[in-house]
């Protein structure tokens, strides 16, 4: 079986209604309240006024459904998602990063165990811990909180180790706004190296350092590096969360770029940024107005279409011939 109909046939086996009764015990139709556990892993699905709900996500669930999964089959779901929407650079390292393509489960000495089996057991355990997290609509959860990757930083384990820190920071009943303004409060003082007080803002760092463990070590990064690692944090935290930016103000490359943070909120994107240098009373979270940002002025985003700011998002499911420009490397169109 190709991995396109393998990915194709588990999620028309995925709660789908009317198909659960038909003798696969694995998938559970429910009418209480919708929550995961150690064994059972909830999903849910708005009413279709929502419109950020997929088509076929509706087709799957059916409207405001709620469906029950057992642990093991969700990981297997979430491992052919994941494998589908690998990045083309990193198909060379498909085994390095844990894609099991030839039994490699089976080797001696952790040789294959790579970071994705720990990336799908630590981002379904925010849905059995995080209520927050467990209500997300299935294709924002898959997509922002089960990703591992931003742009084209290096791939590494790095979920294990923020959950162990960062962890202790949130508790089941808090919320997604909450949750974002704590982390970015803490966790550039726990995680910065043992020689200095926080991570802070370092100019022209990228692509030098801008994957999580490289800023870890120096403690440092730039806007990109440090968006990196905020977004990596709160999905490993269990909150939606992706990269914006632009690679050139103005369309002009030597004006600079931006790279800066967006959450899923409510049906709703909005945008802030990392507050490694910031004093607590500075922190910025999702209620603040969005043109406080520094860069948020009409004089960047102008109606001429000529030298107007071109803002974009990165996703890990590829749409059509959009890409996201990297300012580092403007030839690579596979983010």
């Amino acid at each position: 079986m190709n991995l396109r109909l393998g990915v194709l046939l588990a999620y028309s086996c995925l709660c789908a209604k009317g198909a659960s009764a038909r003798t696969h015990a694995a998938y559970l139709k429910s009418s209480i309240t919708c929550r995961s556990n150690s064994t059972h892993i909830a999903w849910t699905v708005p009413d279709n006024t929502q419109p950020h709900v997929d088509l076929k996500d509706r087709a799957l669930f059916g409207e405001g459904s709620c469906c029950w999964q057992t642990r093991q089959d969700a990981e297997a779901i979430l491992y052919a998602y994941l494998r589908f929407h690998v990045m083309e650079f990193d198909i060379p390292f498909l085994e390095t990063m844990g894609f099991d393509e030839n039994g490699g489960s089976e080797l001696p000495d952790g040789l294959g165990e790579g970071m994705v089996g720990k990336t799908i057991e630590l981002a379904l355990q925010t849905k059995i811990d995080f209520e927050y997290a467990d209500e997300l609509p299935f294709e924002i959860w898959r997509e922002f909180v089960l990703n591992y990757a931003n742009t084209n930083e290096a791939r590494s384990n790095w979920r294990p180790l923020f959950w162990k820190k960062l962890r202790p920071l949130v508790k089941e009943n808090d919320t997604i706004g909450s949750v974002v303004r704590t982390l970015n409060t803490h966790m550039w003082e726990i995680l910065s190296p043992a020689d200095q007080d926080r991570i802070f803002f370092e100019a022209g760092s990228t692509p030098l350092i801008f994957d999580p463990m490289s800023i870890l070590a120096f403690g440092y990064a730039s806007c990109t590096g440090l968006a990196i690692l905020f977004i990596d944090a709160l999905r490993t935290m269990g909150v939606p969360a992706r990269i914006a930016g632009t690679a050139a103000w103005y369309q002009k490359r030597e004006e600079g770029n931006h790279n800066w943070v967006e959450v899923w909120r409510d049906g709703e994107w909005y945008f802030l940024e990392p507050s490694a240098s910031k004093k607590p009373g500075g922190v910025d979270d999702l209620d603040r107005p969005p043109c406080e940002r520094w860069f948020c002025t009409r004089h960047r985003f102008s109606d001429n279409p000529s030298n107007t700011t071109k803002v974009y998002t990165a996703r890990l499911e590829s749409v059509q011939s959009t890409y996201y420009p990297l300012a580092w490397e403007l030839a690579n169109q596979d983010v």
